[in-house]
């Protein structure tokens, strides 16, 4: 069984979010987010919106699609 949208995001938030050094507190201020919604958002949990979408993607400074690999 293939991996959902939303674990796919997930993953794609943690890996990118590390790589930059970026804890979850700083991350969160960036993106406008509570930490307990980031952690929903990292594990899979969480059925995010388009919008917010970008607006990870602009926190990570990459494009949107690069979330959705």
């Amino acid at each position: 069984m293939s991996e959902k949208i939303e674990q796919t995001i997930g993953r794609n938030v943690r890996s990118l979010r590390e790589a930059q050094h970026l804890s979850k507190v700083e991350f969160c201020l960036m993106a406008g987010l509570s930490r307990p919604y980031l952690n929903k958002i990292e594990a899979g949990e969480a059925n995010i919106s388009v919008k917010q979408l970008d607006r990870l993607a602009q926190s990570l400074g990459i494009d949107a699609a690069e979330l959705l690999r």
